[in-house]
C-alpha cells in the first residue's frame, strides 16, 4: 500500500511539474501583411504584436513580417486557412474568393463616406458578413481602412470615364477588381503589390488605384504624376486569423487576441486619419503630384458604368444581404 503511494505520488508530481511547463510555454505567432514598414499597416500590426504580449503576460510572442516577406494576400490567406501562419491584414476584395460576401464593403461606389461603411460593418449585416469566415477556417477581428481609393498614373489624370481606357491599370489578382475595371472600359493587368512599384517605374503599367495615404506611405509619388480622388470605393483593411489557431488557444488567450486585433484596426484608422490631416495630401502636393477632382456630374456616369458590377456581385454575395445593405444606406443617409 505505501509502495503504491508513493509511486501515485510520484505520478501526480509529474503531472503538476508537466502542467506548469505547459502552462508557461510562450505562443508564438506571425502576422504578415504587404505593406512597406513605414506604413500604417505595418505600424498598427506592430501595436498588435506589442498589446498581446503586453496583455497576456509574454505567453504570446507575435513578429511581424511586412512587403509581402511571407507570400501574397492569396498565399498568405491560403496559410490560414490550413494553419501555417496565424494572423494578416488584408485588403478587403482580397477576400472575396474566400468570403464573397465581403464584397458588399469593396463594391466600386457603395458608399459616400467613411462613417457609412463603419455604420454597416457595426449593424447586423456586419455581423452575417463576420459569420461567414469561420466556415472558410478564417476569423475576422476587425476593420481599419485607409479612406477612398484614386486613381494614380504616371501618363494623365483622369477626368471622365472616357480616360479609363486610354491607360493600362493595373489590378491585384481579383475577379471583383477585374469586373470593375472592364466595367469602366478599360484592359487590367494583374499585379500582386511588390511588382507595382518597378512596374510603374518602367512603363509596364501606367496607373493604379490606391488611396493618397498608400500612395504617401509606399513612396509610390516618386513614379506617378497624377493624382484623381473619385471615391472609387473604400480600401477596408481586413484583420484575419487562422481560426485552427485561435481553436488552439486557451480561452483567456484567444480573448487577448480577438481584443488585440479590434484594438489593431482602430489604432489603425486613428492613424491614417491623423497622417491625412496633417501630413499626406500636403506633403503629395510639395512632391509635385497634380490632383484633381472628378466632378459630381462624372462620378455618375462612373456610377452608371459599374451597375453591371453590382448586379452581378448582388448575385454571389447574396441577394438578400446585398438589398438590406443597399436599403440600410438608404435609411441610413436620410438620418
Amino acid at each position: 500500500m505505501r509502495k503504491g503511494t508513493i509511486v501515485f505520488t510520484g505520478l501526480l508530481f509529474l503531472f503538476l511539474l508537466s502542467s506548469q511547463a505547459f502552462a508557461g510555454k510562450v505562443i508564438r505567432m506571425r502576422f504578415g501583411h504587404v505593406a512597406p514598414p513605414m506604413h500604417a499597416q505595418h505600424k498598427a500590426a506592430v501595436y498588435f504584436a506589442q498589446y498581446v504580449e503586453r496583455e497576456s503576460g509574454g505567453r504570446i510572442k507575435c513578429s511581424v513580417h511586412p512587403k509581402g516577406q511571407l507570400g501574397s494576400h492569396l498565399q498568405m490567406l491560403e496559410a490560414l486557412q490550413v494553419g501555417t501562419l496565424e494572423m494578416t491584414s488584408v485588403a478587403g476584395p482580397a477576400l472575396t474568393e474566400f468570403v464573397p460576401q465581403v464584397a458588399v464593403v469593396s463594391l466600386p461606389f457603395m458608399f459616400n463616406n467613411e462613417e457609412e461603411m463603419y455604420a454597416l460593418i457595426n449593424s447586423p449585416i456586419g455581423k452575417k458578413i463576420a459569420s461567414r469566415f469561420k466556415p472558410k477556417g478564417l476569423f475576422m477581428g476587425g476593420i481599419a481602412d485607409h479612406g477612398f481609393k484614386a486613381f494614380l498614373n504616371r501618363k494623365g489624370p483622369v477626368t471622365k470615364i472616357e480616360d479609363m481606357g486610354k491607360y493600362k491599370w493595373r489590378v491585384i489578382p481579383n475577379e471583383l477588381f477585374l469586373d470593375t475595371y472592364k466595367a469602366m472600359g478599360a484592359s487590367p493587368i494583374t499585379l500582386p503589390w511588390p511588382e507595382v512599384f518597378s512596374a510603374l517605374q518602367r512603363g509596364v503599367i501606367d496607373g493604379i488605384d490606391i488611396t493618397p495615404n498608400e500612395c504617401w506611405g509606399a513612396k509610390v509619388y516618386e513614379v506617378i504624376k497624377y493624382m484623381s480622388l473619385c471615391k472609387l470605393g473604400m480600401n477596408p483593411i481586413v484583420y484575419v486569423a487562422s481560426q485552427k489557431f485561435l481553436d488552439r488557444l486557451s480561452p483567456d488567450l484567444r480573448a487577448i487576441v480577438i481584443k488585440g486585433m479590434k484594438e489593431a484596426a482602430k489604432w489603425h484608422t486613428a492613424k491614417i486619419r491623423q497622417e491625412d490631416a496633417t501630413v499626406v495630401m500636403p506633403d503629395l502636393k510639395k512632391k509635385g503630384v497634380i490632383i484633381n477632382y472628378v466632378t459630381d456630374k462624372e462620378l455618375a456616369r462612373f456610377r452608371k458604368a459599374v451597375a453591371s458590377v453590382h448586379k452581378k456581385w448582388r448575385q454571389k454575395v447574396g441577394t438578400d444581404l446585398y438589398d438590406q445593405a443597399i436599403a440600410f444606406l438608404k435609411e441610413y443617409r436620410t438620418r
